[in-house]
């Protein structure tokens, strides 16, 4: 059975301006196993990409220094099989349509039901064959 993102262990940037959202999505998604640092703008985030290796970056739109769409645009150029999830308080048709266009692969609108989260994280990552039914 292929592994879900809830038994899969990812190494997970979230980068948001507000320290609470940071802290629950860190305790959120620490309770099912992951490994998560954070950033509290998109500068802080594109050095700790730079230095280490995330599986997948989880970021708000609206944040000093750099917001969220140059943070994706940013991140699609330099590290492109890196998935990114946007997420917003204010998701509308553009706003979803600019997150894709940047490369989000995701985009979540807040507040949010953490199945949502958990969905839209399997949707991100690449789907690997059974081992033992790899091709040669």
């Amino acid at each position: 059975m292929e592994p879900s993102c809830s038994e899969a262990k990812l190494n997970v940037l979230i980068v948001d301006d507000n320290d609470c959202i940071r802290e629950v999505l860190t305790a959120l998604l620490s309770h099912r196993g992951h490994r998560c640092e954070s950033a509290a703008n998109g500068r802080e985030a594109m050095k700790k990409v730079a230095q280490g290796h995330f599986d997948v970056v989880i970021t708000d739109v609206h944040m000093p220094e750099m917001d969220g769409i140059t943070l994706t645009r940013e991140l699609t150029l330099r590290f492109s099989d890196l998935p990114v999830m946007i997420m917003t308080g204010q998701l509308d048709d553009h706003c979803r349509e600019l997150a894709l266009s940047a490369g989000a692969r995701e985009v979540l609108g807040k507040p949010f039901e953490i199945s949502e989260l958990t969905v839209k994280l399997n949707n991100m990552l690449p789907v690997q064959e059974p081992i033992g039914e790899q091709r040669a």
